[in-house]
């Protein structure tokens, strides 16, 4: 099977600068070797014949052998003064996207019950952080592990399952309900997907994979064993027409999630909650104000790229 894995830098050091030494002659520093990476790499995002929507279709060893193509190809020593700049750039700005200890704290501080979404005035700011959670500790691990990546899925692809990540947020925060979990459920719902066909036994396709995610993740002891249980449920029945109405998480991905749906014209959805009553009654217009807001917070919580022009996530 191919490895499909998200991009590292660390998969790429050692052969770019091997590489480099022998176009080159000389041997640069790693901070050059990083930036030729970086700059071969999201150009290679940007090109719709190997990404969609900054999402690779190809496998981390295919894009591995395109990136030393280019740098055999293209490198001249006026470009590694450059990309090096560039690469400054963007790592000031992803110093400047992580999430602080303040941050971390606050998540572990609901999570664990010390404070609770109503303690906090400024509601925006809790989205802001779940967002900068998803995108930066949750995403890259979910693409890691998800089939609809190794599919090539579409409409159901990874862009499907951001979107509803981030309406999962923003669901539970106006139901005063802990994100987490919720987000956690919303993050694993398609995981399992291989087709972008109606396919009714996808849920419970899921749930191996969400399993074994939920126990090696790297923040589990922030999820109780009645939430872990809940989340595979949610991620199970999410698609079932007749779900238990005892689980808030369920409740708040369904919503998410039929939102999206309703969005994209499907045309019957009886959302759960009062807050995916709200949603559900907006106009098209609101719609599509409502989800470019998301995104555009969603890209200023992930770690970007400037090249050309062009602002590239992940």
């Amino acid at each position: 099977m191919k490895e499909h894995l998200m991009y590292t830098q660390q998969s790429f050091n050692n052969k770019v600068l091997n590489t480099i030494v022998a176009k080159t002659g000389f041997i640069p520093t790693d901070e050059e070797c990083k930036a030729v990476a970086h700059h071969m790499e999201y150009n290679i995002r940007a090109d719709k014949n190997f990404a969609d929507n900054g999402h690779l279709k190809i496998s981390t060893t295919e894009l591995r052998k395109h990136i030393i193509a280019q740098i055999n190809t293209n490198l001249h020593a006026n470009d590694l003064p450059r990309y090096v700049e560039q690469y400054r750039s963007y790592k000031k700005l992803q110093k400047y996207n992580l999430l602080t200890g303040k941050e971390k704290q606050d998540i572990a501080d609901i999570a664990l019950g010390r404070k609770k979404i109503s303690d906090y005035d400024d509601k925006e700011y809790l989205k802001n952080i779940y967002i900068k959670y998803f995108n930066q500790s949750l995403m890259p691990k979910i693409e890691k592990i998800s089939l609809q990546k190794k599919n090539n899925l579409q409409y159901h692809g990874l862009w499907h399952t951001e979107q509803v990540a981030l309406l999962s947020i923003d669901i539970a925060l106006r139901e005063n309900l802990n994100p987490l979990p919720v987000v956690l459920a919303a993050g694993l719902h398609d995981c399992a997907r291989t087709s972008d066909k109606h396919d009714p036994d996808h849920g419970i396709n899921c749930k191996p994979l969400a399993e074994e995610f939920l126990r090696t993740y790297p923040d589990r002891s922030l999820i109780s064993a009645e939430e872990k249980t809940q989340i595979i449920e949610a991620v199970v029945l999410h698609n079932s027409p007749r779900p238990p109405r005892n689980n808030h998480i369920l409740d708040c991905l369904q919503d998410a999630d039929g939102m999206r749906l309703l969005w994209s014209g499907r045309q019957h959805f009886t959302p759960n909650t009062d807050a995916g009553r709200k949603l559900a009654s907006y106009s098209p217009r609101q719609q599509i104000k409502y989800m470019a807001a998301l995104i555009e917070k969603t890209r200023a919580a992930t770690p970007s790229f400037y090249n050309g022009g062009n602002s590239l996530t992940r």
